[in-house]
């Protein structure tokens, strides 16, 4: 059965745009219908004792959790590399949590230039310590996943990068989003064929041309893409959920709008939309 959930950050920042507390937010994203959220590593080691009761208090579950590596670095080595990947698989323990979205590294401003020997050593060096960690996470239950992340400082910030860690990370396997891919301006829904044998969570984001007071990302054809609820966009969400869910995929669907003003009301409707397409098989 597929499960919704949500990212916990829009449940903070909701905390703070409407002045409500911890178990509020919570009972909140539970009425809605969620089942879970998406939790980044470094708020279990830092609010674990916390925010982890809370949660499940509420009756949801950490559906997935990611964290931030800086794998590969000519500062860093593989011993840290392996230090930290065991790090957060114990975080991902501690949350009884499956599932872990490794936002691998950021290149540096000489490693920038896509098929350059700097950049070729990274991306090599990356994928060693991403072998490693999906290795290590496998004996304990955990499946390792990569995204396409909106910043060209991500060596898998483009359909072809990802892929290509998807086929040197054995067993790496994808958490699509939905609305990533156009940062490069490349289309979702032409490239989800790609990527379908890999993906095992979604994360559903939309996103919208006509301006509004949220945060925008900014494309590299310089178009400006305006945070909303899921459903309330430009993209073709529905119409990749379906095609996922008719060919079986069992999977979560994770709602993210970063950068939203009103997080409380979009979670609201992001919930709503998600059950109407999930209620449609």
């Amino acid at each position: 059965m597929n499960r919704i959930s949500v990212f916990y950050e829009h449940m903070a920042e909701a905390m703070k745009q409407e002045n409500i507390t911890l178990d509020e937010v919570c009972a909140a994203v539970k009425g809605f219908g969620f089942d879970g959220v998406e939790l980044d590593a470094n708020r279990i080691q830092n609010e674990g004792d916390t925010l982890l009761p809370a949660l499940q208090k509420a009756g949801l579950s950490v559906n997935g959790i990611y964290n931030f590596f800086d794998f590969g670095s000519v500062t860093g080595s593989p011993e840290k590399d392996r230090a930290e990947s065991l790090r957060v698989i114990g975080l991902c323990e501690k949350a009884d949590c499956k599932f872990l979205l490794a936002v691998a590294g950021f290149l540096t401003d000489d490693e920038m230039v896509r098929g350059s020997t700097k950049y070729e050593a990274r991306r090599l060096r990356m994928a060693a310590s991403l072998t490693e960690l999906t290795a290590e996470a496998e004996k304990h239950g955990i499946t390792v996943v990569m995204e396409e992340f909106d910043n060209l400082t991500a060596p898998y910030s483009r359909a072809d990068e990802l892929l290509w860690f998807m086929r040197h990370v054995p067993g790496m396997r994808c958490g699509f989003d939905t609305g990533n891919f156009l940062y490069n301006e490349e289309d979702a829904l032409r490239i989800l064929e790609l990527f379908r044998p890999y993906i095992v969570s979604v994360h559903c984001k939309d996103r919208a041309f006509t301006e509004n007071a949220g945060s925008p990302c900014v494309t590299v054809a310089n178009r400006k893409l305006y945070p909303v609820a899921v459903g309330d966009g430009d993209l073709p969400v529905a119409k990749i959920m379906r095609i996922l869910l008719d060919s079986g995929y069992t999977g979560s669907f994770a709602a993210e709008h970063f950068g939203s003003i009103e997080q409380l009301k979009g979670m609201e409707r992001s919930a709503a939309f998600l059950k109407r397409v999930l209620g449609e098989k």
